[in-house]
């Protein structure tokens, strides 16, 4: 499976969030973000193991089922990026929607 939608569409949610577009909440679930769109919305979740933090993302429809879900496996799967580097990529999306969920410039303010 080609994985160049779910990409190009991570790399669009991390610049709208760094320049402030998009508004993310918080989830009912604990350590799940997301973001509401017309017809969908999109998850960003951190999955804590012991020993290592991955970031999944998911796409759910205007129903409420998760109809795409991904990670940094499927991104890194033939990317022309340097292998890992989607790891950093969704590690950072999930920060700053951490940080627009939680407010934290207006804490900080």
């Amino acid at each position: 499976m080609n994985f160049d939608k779910q990409r190009r569409l991570v790399e669009r949610l991390l610049e709208r969030t760094r320049v402030g577009e998009l508004v993310w909440q918080e989830s009912i679930r604990p350590d799940v973000f997301q973001v509401t769109f017309q017809n969908s919305s999109v998850q960003i979740k951190s999955v804590d193991d012991g020993r290592f933090t991955e970031f999944y993302v998911s796409i759910i429809d205007s129903i409420g089922r998760i109809v795409d879900d991904f990670g940094r496996d499927e991104l890194d799967r033939d990317s022309p990026r340097q292998t890992g580097s989607w790891s950093r990529v969704l590690e950072e999306l999930y920060a700053l929607a951490r940080r627009s969920a939680l407010r934290a410039d207006d804490a900080i303010d």
